[in-house]
Order: structure tokens, then sequence, then C-alpha cells
């Protein structure tokens, strides 16, 4: 009997080595070449051994859940040896190397979009197959699952040869004495309680990804986190909002937190004509101050905003509330800043709960609400939330013609502003007022793919700089029109381009925010610190209608703004912003990346501990 036990042990130990370096010799190396782009410093031999060193920490934790099925199958086959072992095994193993194939290849390929590791947001995306797949081509598809199936393919094959290797697993055991049932049935548990130290580690509070963090430089550490691991350990921390980021009493929280978000004050500057102007906010996807040269940005990419900028009221120093649309959206419509770890737009129950900006108007002013998009509406719940922020119309791709030009995401920006400003001049030729439309963009997106050609050498810029031109068009028709009298374009960002979030904030949370339209007093440019999340508040101030319920959004014209700041959050992690500097914090190995200070981390920090209190409320 104790050979075989010893043959079994042997096996178990083998099969959890040999996943733990598919991780080591595969994944993790296929990562690094795949993103080195990603690291602007030279890769050297001293932070690749240090990445793999690191990287072990939860490399065994995988490889133990990983094992763990075939330990409970040798186990039973101990006691009752009347199946193939061997073939349920590698079963079991062919399941498992299938999902952590395919984890290991999506962290790898996303990570040049999103610049985190794979967490289980990426789930979201399975509610639309369209949308999931709407940026990249057939090709690039086709590809990303055949080297998914090679790897898997390459694991399995391992794991099967492995297996292969021990007969006892095939050859029926004789039968075991009566204490050697209790001899298996304790080598077992002592086993599984070794495993589950593995993975739970012996810490007051269990492991998480943070222990393979050894480095400053966030591309290295994401480097040395196993992707499975990372994936696993974000499926159970998502919904709770209450216990998140509670570093501080919370008496004391709410004393600091007062007087941060003032919700009354007067408007010191009136920016309007009209306290009942009619209203569209054009929210572009990823527009950032990177592409626009008045704002320090690139050269002739957005001339039309550019020009326009000296025709309206500019806000020179607005920052993003987060790094998605799904939390961009929030921040505009609801003053309601981004998530680090969550997007409340994923959990539909709270949205009604949310104020919002078009509701807020409907019922208190009369205005007609609508939502017009070029693309599909249930990607990442886009439509619940529209709904429940209280548009009455939501204009979608099915809406369009079905032969108009279109890229992956939907239909190209300039066939949505046509429409939109056909249905604007509609409604002033009816006497329709006064009305609330928000506009959401894509063409700026990945592939970046549309109809124009004007800087050829560069499909990123070509894009903005298209949407620049469609925009362009559709002021100039609204100019010409009677439309224009009363109007109000709102143009902001959803987020920036997401790369590097310390080195370049112009691409990422800096962005314009531009007041336009015949309903505007007079060109200005305002230079004061803002959140993208303040719009609401600023300007139901400018049209004098309360905003007490936006609890994070501020009126940034009123006497009550006295500390300009802007909270810019991404995965797991904070950019905080006043006039004294910027703080880039990580909230996984709570360290400062950059522009370290107290205060402005403190105050950060309160934001974050409110803000969950409150999204666990809601």
């Amino acid at each position: 009997m104790i050979a075989p036990m010893i043959s079994m042990l042997v096996f178990l130990l083998l099969h959890f080595c040999v996943c733990a370096l598919f991780f080591v010799l595969i994944q993790r190396p296929f990562f690094i070449v795949y993103n080195r782009s990603s690291e602007k410093e030279p890769l050297t031999v001293h932070n690749i051994l240090s990445i793999q060193w690191h990287g072990l920490y939860t490399d065994v934790k995988v490889a133990a859940y990983m094992t763990i099925p075939a330990l409970l199958v040798t186990w039973i086959y101990a006691h009752v040896p009347a199946f193939n072992a061997a073939m349920v095994i590698i079963i079991c193993d062919i399941l498992i190397a299938l999902p952590v194939a395919l984890i290991a290849i999506a962290d790898t390929i996303l990570y040049k979009f999103w610049q985190y590791k794979i967490e289980a947001s990426v789930l979201q995306y399975l509610r639309s197959l369209k949308g999931a797949f709407a940026s990249v081509s057939a090709t690039f598809i086709v590809v990303g699952f055949s080297v998914v199936g090679v790897v898997a393919a390459l694991l399995a094959a391992a794991l099967s040869l492995l297996v292969c290797q021990f007969q006892v697993l095939t050859i029926a055991p004789a039968a075991l004495p009566w204490w050697g049932h209790i001899v298996t049935v304790i080598v077992a548990i002592s086993i599984g309680a070794l495993m589950f130290v593995v993975i739970r580690g012996l810490h007051i509070r269990p492991d998480t990804p943070v222990y393979s963090y050894f480095s400053n430089d966030q591309f290295l550490n994401h480097c040395a986190v196993n992707p499975v691991y990372n994936f696993i350990y974000s499926l159970h921390i998502k919904d709770d909002y209450k216990n998140q980021f509670q570093e501080y009493d919370p008496q004391w929280c709410a004393q600091h937190f007062e007087g941060l978000f003032p919700t009354k004050g007067t408007p010191r500057i009136q920016l309007l004509n009209t306290q009942r102007p009619n209203i569209v906010v054009v929210v572009w996807e990823s527009l950032c101050a990177y592409f626009m040269e008045s704002l320090g940005g690139k050269h002739n990419v957005l001339p039309n905003m550019d020009r326009l900028a000296n025709e309206g009221v500019l806000f020179t120093n607005c920052y993003a509330s987060s790094f998605r649309t799904d939390r961009g959206l929030v921040a505009i419509l609801s003053g309601y800043p981004g998530q680090p770890t969550t997007s409340v737009i994923l959990h539909t129950k709270k949205l009604p709960n949310l104020p919002a900006l078009p509701r807020k108007l409907r019922d208190v002013a009369g205005y007609e609400t609508m939502a017009v998009h070029g693309g599909e509406l249930k990607i990442f719940h886009k439509a619940d939330y529209y709904w429940a922020s209280g548009h009455d119309r939501l204009v979608e791709e099915k809406d369009f013609p079905s032969d108009a030009p279109r890229t992956r995401w939907g239909v190209h920006d300039g066939i949505v502003f046509d429409w939109l400003a056909d249905d604007i001049i509609d409604k002033t030729r009816q006497g329709t007022s006064p009305w609330f439309t928000t506009m959401q963009t894509l063409s700026s997106h990945e592939p970046f793919t549309v109809p124009y050609n004007r800087i050829a050498d560069n499909a990123i810029d070509n894009a903005f700089a298209y949407t620049d031109d469609a925009f362009g068009h559709f002021i100039q028709r609204l100019k010409d029109s009677d439309a224009w009298k009363d109007l109000l374009v709102i143009v902001v960002g959803d987020h920036g381009v997401n790369t590097d979030l310390v080195s370049d904030d112009t691409r990422n949370s800096h962005q314009p925010l531009l007041l336009l339209g015949g309903a505007v007093r007079q060109p200005m440019k305002i230079d004061t610190i803002v959140s993208q999340s303040d719009i609401a508040a600023t300007l139901l101030g400018q049209m004098g209608i309360s905003h007490e319920e936006f609890l994070f959004s501020r009126d940034v014209l009123a006497d009550t703004y006295t500390y300009p700041f802007a909270l810019h959050t991404y995965n797991n992690a904070f950019m905080f912003r006043d006039e004294t500097g910027v703080t880039h914090y990580d909230n996984v190995s709570q360290r400062v990346l950059d522009g370290p200070d107290p205060k402005r981390e403190e105050t950060a920090k309160v934001i974050l501990q409110t803000l969950y209190t409150d999204l666990s409320k809601r």
C-alpha cells in the first residue's frame, strides 16, 4: 500500500509543479514580450528575474487550485478503484486548461488597451458579444482564439503526459486494509490543508495580488501578478462596497468630507443668456487634451474644437472622473465619481437611486429628454442607465438605416451628428422647448476605422480628426438655423485614451470642457481645476435649480467653491490633483506611485470612503 501512495504523492507534486511552470515558462514570457512597448525603461535581467521570483507567489496559488481536482480523483480512486483514474484526471485537466489559457491570452492582449490585469469586470462584455469584439477584426479574433487553443493544448498535453507516466493511476491497487483507509484520509486532508494554506496564505487576512508587487513600476508588478489569480480574486471583492476603502473612523471621515462638495451656493459668474436653454451634451469618445492644441496638445488634429474654443466657454483644467465610458457617463450625468473597483452602472437596481441631470430637468423644469448613440446601447448597461437617469427616448444603432456607413461599434459619428442636427432643427420648427439630449460618439474608439483620411499616417489622430470634422459641420448647421439662439452645447470626453497614467495626464484625465451656442453670454476661459463630475451641479446652478441631491458634484462657479480639486480613479488606484500638485496612489499595494503629499492622499481616501459608503446604501 505504501508504494502506490508514495507514487500518487509524487504525481500530485509533479502535477502542481507543471501547473506552476506553465506560468513561469509560457504565460509570463509571452505577456512580457507582447506588451514590451508598455514599458518605457529597458528591461534588465534583474527585472526579469524579479518578475519571475515575485510572480511565483501567485503562480503557486493557481497551481494549487489546478491540482485540487487531481487530488480528489486520486483520493477517491484509492478507496474505490472502480474507474479509470488516469482518464478522469486527463479530462479534468483539459477542462481546466481551456479557461486558464483563455484568461492568460485575454490578459495579454487586453493589457495593451486597458493597462491593467484582467479582472471580473470583463465578464460584462459577454452581455453583448458584438460589443466585446467590436474593436478588433475577424482575423484578430481568429488568431486570438487559435492561440488560446494552442496554449490550452500545450498545457493539457504536458499534464496528460505526466498522468500517463504513473501506472498506479491505471492499474487498480490492492484493496486497502481498514487502517489504510484511515491513513489515506489523513494524508488527503493534510495535502488539502497544505493547499488551502498555499492559496490563502498565512497572514491574518487572506492574500491578495499585492503580494506579487515589488516595484514602483506598475508594468513590472503587472508582469508578476498571475492573471488567473487576479481574475479569481476579483470575483469576490466587487460587491462588498461598505467594507471597501474604510480606512478612517466614520465620524472623523464625515467631518473631513464636509465642505469638500458644497451643495449650495450663489454663482459668481453668469454664463448663459437664459435659464432654460435647449441642451445637447456631447459625450465624445476618449476626448482628451492630448489632441487639442489650445490645451497644449497636438497641432491640427481638432481644428474645429480649437477654433470653437475661442467662441464659447472653455474650462482649461477639467479632469475626467475615471478611465472608462461606463464610469464617465455616470460622472457627467449623475455627478457621481467613478469607482476604482467597480462600476455602479453594472448594478441596475442602484441606478434609479442615483441623482441624474436629465431626470432633474425633466421633473423640475419640464424638459423633453433623449439619448442618442450610433452604437448598441445594451453594452455595459448603457440603456438601463439612460432610462434610469431620465431619458424618455433612446435612439441607437438599430434606429438608423441598415445601409448607413458604420464601424464595428456602430454608425459613424458623421451620420449621427447629421441626424441630431435634423432633429434639433425640426424641434425648433415645431416649437418644441425646452429639451435635453445626450449624444454619445463612437468613431474615436479602436479600431479607429473612419470614412476620412486627412491624417493618413496616424489612424488614431485621423479618427479624432474625423469626429472633429463631423462636429464642426454639426455646429455650423445649427449656427445657420433658428435653433442656435437658445441652444447650449456642452462638449466633454468620457475618458482619456488610457495609456501610462503616471507619465502623461493629457492622455488620460485632462480633457476639454466646452460650452457653445447662442445661449452662451460671451466667450471666456476658466482656468480653475474642475472635475467631469461637476458638470451637473454647475449647470443646475446656472439655471437656478437646486442640486442638493448631487452629493459629489460641485457648482464650480459658486461662491462656495473654495477648494478646487479633481479626483481621477482607475483600476484600484487614484490620481488626486489640487493647486499644490498631483498624487498618484495604488490602492492594491497601498503606496504612492508619484507626487507624495499627506493632505492630497488623505483627502482622496476620505472621498473614496464616503463614496463607497454612499454606494452601499443606494
